[in-house]
């Protein structure tokens, strides 16, 4: 009967003291519970019998306390991870239980809860400390103060007597009996967890940096600036009146110097850009110039908003829309300094239109990148993973790629047209029925300017789907050919004769091309071995001037030949000038075009009359 009562009384100790009651789950929790396995292992004699298990596991202790200081850091807001209202119960009935057991005299009862109490208290000591470290974080605590908070707080930790534990302990170390086991265990717990305090404590005090936030307030020592303007008899009247606004005199005065010193930084930002870096119009200037613009303007509120809160630190949803705001205007910013440097870099220097499209697809890449980037640092800011917000970004991206095949279609379609060198920047081509001008090629569409003038949007997998015909993809000669009507009543000799200066004076014509100019072409030519050089650049000189047939009312001659200019208004020009110089040779051969419409007599020999 009396080993069921102890079997029974231990089972209900075990589960009174499941630790997973006393605590939360929080963030800084995990490192925590890292570290004191760590320490746990010092009870473990197979777990650190070489120097490089050692070795690794200080290593990943270090870690450990990093990322517990770096979570107080990121979130000085965080809530206790002791269970207040568990362990105010728990304590309670460990003191219970040991007057009980006094007055029984069961003294090895009474060690065992002496010790489960040390262990409550070395709980609670760690989870005070970091609620002061993250209360010290949120006052903008510099690096002394830490240090000294974290030295004087070890200093404290071991002034606690653990001797009498030390010597519990060993009391029962030979014992079997279920008190003495568990007398044993929570000896490994409390000494588990004073070394999981006692090592962020010294971690700390070597450490404090990585707890002490750089900002303007403690850059400029602002305590002491407000502090030294607050002592003067006026502006101490002056805080009496405005003190409901959370304001006082220094900090009024601070806020009225520094949106000064933005106002001014409005007006420099925009002298500074008249000094051109690159060579560009003031539209790209001042595209520039709203960024600038934004992030003063952003910078300019957060800090009108933590001077009202200093010294408390936003929380919530006011440091939630800072972040949000500089993210935003920051990658705003980015985005038009990107393109400005990378447009006035080839802008300075002679690029290729095929060239200057790339590098406009390469900005809106760069620009879709950024973008993302961004995004993924707030989500982080704001307590998310990296690796959550990755996986999410990449089941996200599976759906948007199963549900907007089209648009990467659009995408791929773009790279298609500039590797392949398709049309550039500039060029006027025919794609199906549509013709004009490129405007631009870019991630999903391609923008053609039509002879209408109207700007007409054509999307890439679409534009790769269809005939392309690129009227500027050609080096030298652009096509020029007409028909000349000739009346029937023109002699042979003298339709030859036309021909024949026709054709000379094609061949002496400065705007035509000739012979000379293919073979200049061709040699400045880069080598091509496999490919014809002049249908690979687009060279042409062909020469036709022929009677071409004999119409039902008229004899025609047909005039091709190649202009040396591709520029579709020039090629009008020297067109126009060959038209001239034909209708010249015309009227010096007198010869007159054919009107539709006319009637043609063919003059005969007169008959005579045969007598017989």
């Amino acid at each position: 009967m009396r080993i069921l009562i102890l079997l029974t009384f231990y089972i209900s100790l075990v589960f009174s003291y499941d630790v997973s009651l006393l605590v939360h789950q929080t963030p800084i929790l995990d490192s925590i519970k890292k570290v004191h396995t760590l320490q746990s292992q010092a009870f473990d004699e197979n777990a650190l019998n070489t120097d490089e298990a050692m070795q690794k596991m200080l290593k990943e202790n270090k870690i450990y306390l990093q990322n517990i200081l770096m979570t107080i850091k990121d979130d000085p807001y965080t809530d206790s991870f002791v269970n207040a209202g568990e362990f105010e119960k728990r304590t309670a009935f460990l003191k219970s239980r040991i007057l009980l057991n006094i007055k029984r005299g069961n003294n090895f009862a009474v060690d065992r809860d002496h010790i489960s109490l040390g262990y409550l208290e070395q709980l609670q000591y760690l989870n005070t400390y970091i609620m002061s470290l993250s209360k010290m974080v949120r006052a903008y605590a510099d690096r002394g103060e830490i240090k000294e908070f974290a030295l004087k707080s070890r200093q404290n930790h071991k002034m606690i007597n653990k001797e009498k534990f030390t010597l519990i302990y060993k009391s029962v170390l030979k014992d079997n009996n279920p008190i003495a086991q568990i007398t044993r265990e929570n000896f490994k717990a409390y000494i588990t967890i004073s070394e999981t305090y006692d090592k962020l404590l010294e971690f700390t005090s070597h450490n404090p940096k990585l707890l002490s936030k750089k900002t303007i307030f403690t850059l400029i020592n602002y305590d002491e600036i407000i502090n030294s303007v607050n002592v003067y008899p006026s502006a101490r009247w002056l805080n009496k009146h405005i003190g409901f606004l959370y304001l006082n005199t220094g900090k009024l005065i601070s806020i009225l110097v520094i949106t000064s010193l933005f106002w001014i930084s409005f007006y420099l930002s925009k002298w500074v850009l008249q000094f051109r870096i690159f060579n560009f119009k003031h539209y790209e200037n001042r595209k520039l110039l709203r960024p600038i613009r934004l992030v003063l303007w952003v910078s300019a509120l957060d800090y009108f908003f933590l001077t009202l809160i200093y010294p408390i630190q936003p929380s919530g949803f006011g440091e939630s829309f800072i972040i949000f705001m500089f993210t935003l205007s920051t990658a705003y910013l980015l985005m038009e300094l990107i393109a400005y440097v990378v447009i006035g870099y080839f802008e300075t220097k002679q690029s290729s239109k095929n060239e200057k499209a790339l590098v406009s697809l390469s900005i809106d890449i760069l620009k879709t990148i950024l973008a993302i980037a961004a995004f993924v640092y707030f989500l982080n800011k704001m307590g998310v993973g990296l690796e959550t917000v990755l996986t999410s970004l990449g089941i996200f991206g599976l759906g948007i790629a199963l549900a907007a095949k089209d648009s990467l279609a659009n995408l791929f379609g773009s790279l298609n047209l500039l590797l392949d060198d398709t049309f550039s920047q500039g060029d006027f081509v025919s794609i199906g029925e549509l013709e004009g001008e490129i405007v631009k090629v870019g991630l999903r569409s391609t923008q053609i300017r039509a002879l209408d003038n109207s700007l007409i949007i054509l999307p890439n997998a679409e534009a790769n789907a269809k005939p392309i015909v690129n009227w500027s993809k050609r080096r030298l000669g652009r096509e020029i050919k007409t028909s000349i009507s000739i009346s029937y009543s023109i002699k042979p000799q003298k339709l030859k004769d036309l021909i024949e200066e026709i054709r000379y004076m094609i061949s002496q014509h400065s705007d035509l091309v000739q012979s000379d100019d293919i073979t200049r072409h061709e040699s400045a030519s880069s080598s091509e071995f496999f490919v014809s050089k002049k249908n690979l650049f687009g060279l042409k000189k062909d020469r036709f001037v022929y009677l071409d047939k004999f119409d039902s009312s008229h004899l025609s001659i047909l005039v091709q030949t190649f202009s040396r200019t591709i520029d579709r208004e020039e090629w009008y020009k020297v067109k126009e000038d060959l038209l001239y110089s034909i209708w010249e040779i015309l009227q010096k051969h007198e010869v007159e075009f054919f009107l539709p419409g006319q009637n043609i007599f063919l003059n005969r020999p007169s008959s005579k009359k045969i007598s017989d």
